[in-house]
């Protein structure tokens, strides 16, 4: 790998051809599949020769060649598990596709023994390693975003994702700093921040409130009583979000590897098939989370005392009872224990669902500057709260127009400005965010219902299409950097002389084979009637109006 890059240096400094940059990139690729095999026999990598991508990407990297350009080129990675295919499954896909998510990676695809997923959840932390390890050290600065696979419905674009990621984990690590008591270069110093961030959950799961997941989890960033006056231990609805739920996790994938690996070293040491949650992903990631709070609390706020009076102060600092607290010891003394977990508390980025109900709305930005009034009363206070204004983030608009306006067969006539005040957007009433995504912690029947809600509702057909062709041009996920860098798809569409009308309307990378893509047919087609339901019936409508 060393004479590789070596190599590809030389390739650059002497200006050659694209074309010669697309062979040393096959066979970058080639290597890495070599080095997979050795991770797992069953394993991934999709040949390169394959992936249309590969072609942008080094298209965009000469040219910036060619203008003397220094800016940076990153790839996300966008991982699903999934065994089967299944409606609540495709509205995940069809989702990401109308919202330009690049094609995502199957983890565990009809996957057989550790890697069934429909046997165990913990098949889903073995898959990750499995992709996370075939990786190359080149590709540790990349993003990866992971979303269960039946259960999520998105909302905004993959480029407003990418931005909130890194506005979202300079905030929360600027905020962790503060609460440890640390100057943010000191904090920096000792590598403490906040870099993989999981969606929120109002309760601790699985429940044991002797478990560091549950009692040392500290406050949210929400502030007192957020969500409204303490209604107990049974009220969920006012609870803080301030537990993980591992059903969404994001950042940077050397970050993301040691969390993985931590959690399967969890599983090794703590494995016990008589406990009633044995096979729960959740379980072990919080676990590696609550381990990771517990010491930061021992370690910085209460360090000074040590030994076994920090443990009692550190316990006793988190605000549960203090009897039979089991103390997340570490099992050797060089285990690492600070791993960048997060949680993402204001939902800017994943919005669960369960104990969030009512404050959960879909709005209409039609007001001026696209602010939306909010006049509920949303902690049950009683009486008349007066109203606040909520205004769309300019990028979020600007990423819808762009998408509205690259299907403008669909719609002759109407302009995206007028369109963009009639879009109903999910929106935390608490937090004031549109959120990113939607997982439907609950019963899952909520999922049908709220696909429907959706603002790609009507032209879901129509933007699925335009993905498609837009990751064939080789297009970037954004027009503007992002962290100072410009984001690429790790994995495209396939490209070449393909026959693409098997995933004319999207599809997924399988990590059942090397190379082997699952298209739109076979995945989702046989649900079409529902997915594409909303532009069926809005093109009939047109047709009506137009007879009329």
């Amino acid at each position: 790998m060393a004479a590789f890059g070596s190599l590809r240096r030389n390739v650059v400094l002497a200006s050659c051809t694209a074309l010669v940059l697309m062979g040393l990139l096959l066979a970058r690729n080639l290597s890495g599949m070599d080095r997979f095999g050795h991770v797992e026999t069953n394993s991934f990598w999709p040949d390169s020769s394959k992936v249309h991508n590969a072609a942008a990407f080094l298209s965009a990297q000469t040219e910036q060649e060619k203008l003397g350009s220094t800016v940076k080129t990153s790839r996300f990675h966008f991982l699903t598990p999934a065994s089967k295919s299944n409606l609540q499954f495709c509205y995940n896909l069809a989702s990401a596709t109308a919202n330009r998510y690049p094609p995502p990676v199957l983890l565990g695809w009809n996957g057989q023994g550790e890697f069934d997923a429909a046997v165990t959840h913990l098949a889903k932390i073995r898959a990750m390693k499995r992709y996370l390890a075939s990786l190359t050290p080149e590709e540790d600065d990349d993003l990866v975003l992971m979303v269960d696979g039946y259960d999520i419905i998105h909302q905004l674009p993959a480029e407003v994702m990418m931005e909130r990621y890194f506005d979202v984990a300079a905030k929360a690590t600027a905020l962790l700093a503060e609460r440890l008591g640390l100057p943010a270069h000191e904090a920096s110093r000792r590598n403490i921040k906040q870099t993989v961030f999981f969606g929120p959950d109002k309760i601790c799961w699985p429940p044991d409130k002797r478990a560091a997941r549950c009692w040392a989890a500290p406050p949210s960033s929400l502030g007192h009583e957020a969500f409204g006056p303490d209604g107990g231990p049974d009220d969920f609805f006012s609870a803080d979000p301030r537990w993980l739920n591992s059903g969404t996790i994001m950042g940077p994938v050397s970050d993301v590897r040691r969390v993985v690996d931590a959690t399967m070293e969890e599983i090794e040491a703590t494995y016990n098939k008589t406990f009633w949650q044995s096979d729960s992903d959740q379980y072990y990631m919080a676990n590696v989370w609550g381990r990771q709070e517990y010491w930061r609390r021992r370690s910085w706020i209460v360090g000074s005392q040590g030994g076994d009076a920090g443990d009692q102060e550190a316990a006793q600092a988190s605000g549960w009872p203090s009897s039979a607290r089991v103390i997340p010891e570490k099992r050797r003394g060089s285990q690492e224990i600070e791993m960048h977990m997060a949680i993402e508390y204001e939902s800017s980025l994943f919005q669960t669902m369960f104990g969030n109900e009512p404050f959960l709305g879909h709005l209409e930005y039609s007001r001026e500057n696209e602010t939306a009034n909010v006049t509920m009363d949303l902690l049950g206070q009683g009486g008349a709260l007066g109203w606040y204004a909520m205004q769309m983030p300019q990028n979020v608009r600007a990423a819808l127009m762009k998408l509205y306006d690259s299907v403008s067969g669909t719609h002759p006539g109407a302009s995206a400005e007028d369109w963009i005040r009639t879009v109903p957007l999910g929106t935390n009433l608490v937090t004031k965010h549109i959120y990113g995504l939607w997982h439907c912690t609950g019963g899952k029947e909520f999922l049908d219902t709220e696909y429907r809600k959706m603002w790609f509702f009507p032209l879901a057909r129509s933007l699925a299409g335009e993905a498609v062709k837009a990751s064939r041009r080789g297009e970037a996920l954004s027009s503007r950097l992002i962290d100072g860098r410009k984001w690429v798809a790790r994995w495209a569409y396939p490209g070449g002389d393909q026959d693409v009308e098997d995933w004319r309307h999207g599809g997924a990378w399988s990590d059942e084979a090397p190379g082997r893509f699952v298209g739109w047919t076979e995945l989702c087609g046989p649900h079409e009637s529902v997915l594409f339901q909303g532009q069926r019936r809005r093109q009939g409508q047109g047709q009506e109006a137009r007879g009329n």
